[in-house]
């Protein structure tokens, strides 16, 4: 008995070819120069992105993009314990640079310890949402 594979039902990925294929036959390639083909890389890698935002990605995606209040950032220095856990090793900082500075102190002083600078980003997602009427 001869087992003849089935050919995969592509004709879900159309869309995404008719993309390609447009950026493809848009943008020109530099034939015979080093690097020549990396505009058409940039262009095909730029479309395949917006397809997938648009079209793949799942509509909550889109909240990242809009997120109900700014992320939240701090810096952190942390060392490692003997038992090989990470823990913080000062206060936050606001900023990268006093954390920089702070995690190369801590690396002058102590050069027999391991350390790291954490960068720490908290985002909000709204889940519900009352909005009052204005004060009259």
């Amino acid at each position: 008995m001869t087992h003849t594979p089935t050919e995969p039902d592509l004709s879900e990925l159309g869309p995404l070819a008719a993309v390609i294929a447009d950026t493809v036959h848009t943008v020109p390639v530099r034939l015979g120069v080093p690097g020549g083909e990396e505009d058409l890389v940039h262009a095909l890698t730029l479309a395949v992105a917006v397809y997938v935002g648009r079209h793949v990605l799942p509509e909550e995606a889109a909240e990242l993009l809009n997120p109900p209040a700014p992320a939240e950032r701090a810096w952190r220095v942390m060392t490692q314990w003997r038992n090989g856990s990470w823990r913080t090793y000062g206060g936050p900082h606001g900023n990268r640079e006093d954390a920089q500075e702070d995690y190369d102190g801590s690396v002058r002083q102590s050069p027999d310890r391991s350390f790291r600078l954490v960068r720490a980003t908290t985002t909000h997602a709204v889940e519900a949402e009352h909005i009052a009427p204005p004060l009259s």
